[in-house]
């Protein structure tokens, strides 16, 4: 509760850009919806909830922008911890914000262009792939996020920022020409290798994000 409270108050000073990637992402989903109205069912969330263009051009620069902008290594904060364990922790407190803080808005304005285009019926027969797919692009958007914290911890900000871009664009460029990319692969055409294929590799992957971002902060340690 301490590190929550403590990075709550260092937070005053960014609040601002928290709201306005907020009010950016919500608009961004919004509008994407609101331009979709005559479409394959099975072609819709791809050109809605999980417009591909959008995520790769605005969700996912917004969050990496948001973690390399609020996230610091305080010295003080290890001297008075003991340790640079509590960087883990300030790390997972960053983590969930930017998720939350970024997610939230989108999905929000996705579903409300959803809901004022009248799709309201098509998105009831969906639920539960829709639930699964946003689950996979929660976890694709976490990949990045580590992995751009590992980059960030091992290197500077530039390079983190330069390495988390570079991935996004090979991801989104793999994806869009029909290859195995992973983290894009929440727009699969058939729910069952999304199921059964990649959210098991997407797993793995962010299992081996988290034990090498954990080892690099303990590592110093030793």
């Amino acid at each position: 509760m301490k590190v929550i409270k403590q990075q709550w108050l260092l937070d005053t000073t960014v609040h601002k850009w928290y709201l306005l990637t907020a009010a950016l992402l919500f608009f961004g989903g919004c509008s994407n919806a609101f331009l979709i109205s005559n479409t394959q069912q099975n072609l819709w969330l791809e050109q809605t909830l999980f417009s591909r263009f959008l995520i790769f051009s605005l969700l996912i620069p917004s969050q990496i922008l948001l973690l390399l902008s609020t996230f610091r290594i305080r010295f003080q904060d290890i001297y008075i911890a003991g340790g640079r364990w509590i960087i883990w922790k300030q790390l997972k407190y960053r983590l969930i914000e930017i998720l939350l803080s970024s997610l939230l808005p989108w999905a929000c304005g996705s579903l409300t262009g959803m809901f004022v285009n009248g799709w309201r019926p098509t998105l009831g027969t969906v639920a539960t792939e829709a639930l699964i797919r946003c689950l996979y692009l929660i976890l694709s958007c976490l990949a990045l996020l580590l992995l751009t914290s590992f980059c960030f911890l091992i290197s500077n900000r530039i390079t983190a920022f330069l390495v988390g871009f570079v991935i996004n664009g090979l991801s989104f460029f793999l994806n869009v020409n029909h290859h195995l990319s992973i983290l894009y692969d929440f727009v699969v055409p058939e729910f069952a290798t999304l199921l059964f294929s990649c959210l098991p590799i997407m797993l793995g992957l962010l299992l081996f994000l988290f034990f090498i971002v954990q080892r690099e902060i303990s590592r110093k340690d030793l």
